[in-house]
């Protein structure tokens, strides 16, 4: 018996270095269409990051606490050389994108490292925890009644290209 999955008109999609990690269909109740031509999308996909690199963060403080060992001894001969040795952490570079569509549309994007986490942390990547948190996010961003349409005397609905 093959699965029939309901398909919505909102998803978000998490990548890194343009291969997906996860993507999500849900349900906007109550969507205001100002929002895709407003300041608070912008807002909105800088929340989503935010919890995204919070998650990242206490994943990291977990991994540093697993392998700190207090015994561990170097002398300052050993941290010289191995200094000059090691590559800068940010020659191979890995971009995570987050981006917000709508039917189709990427209706908010943004772009950052994941060289700030180590590489433990940034290829194990496990966000099913932070899920419902992400989509709650957006689907209150979405769903507010009144969004800035004019930013510096500019109106926004003149600025957006995937109107």
């Amino acid at each position: 018996m093959k699965k029939v999955y309901k398909t919505f008109p909102y998803e978000f999609l998490f990548q890194i270095n343009g291969n997906p990690i996860v993507g999500r269909n849900f349900p906007v109740y109550n969507f205001n269409k100002n929002s895709l031509s407003s300041i608070e999308i912008k807002e909105l996909v800088d929340d989503c990051v935010d919890i995204i690199k919070t998650h990242f963060k206490n994943k990291t403080y977990d991994y540093m606490y697993k392998y700190y060992n207090p015994y561990f001894y170097t002398t300052a001969e050993e941290v010289v050389t191995t200094e000059f040795e090691t590559k800068g952490i940010y020659e191979e570079e890995d971009f995570f994108t987050f981006q917000i569509l709508h039917k189709k549309r990427i209706v908010g994007e943004k772009i950052f490292t994941g060289n700030d986490f180590p590489p433990k942390v940034r290829y194990d990547v496990d966000i099913r925890k932070i899920l419902p948190k992400i989509i709650d996010q957006i689907q209150q961003g979405l769903s507010q009644k009144d969004y800035t349409k004019k930013y510096c005397d500019y109106d926004l609905d003149c600025i957006f290209i995937n109107k």
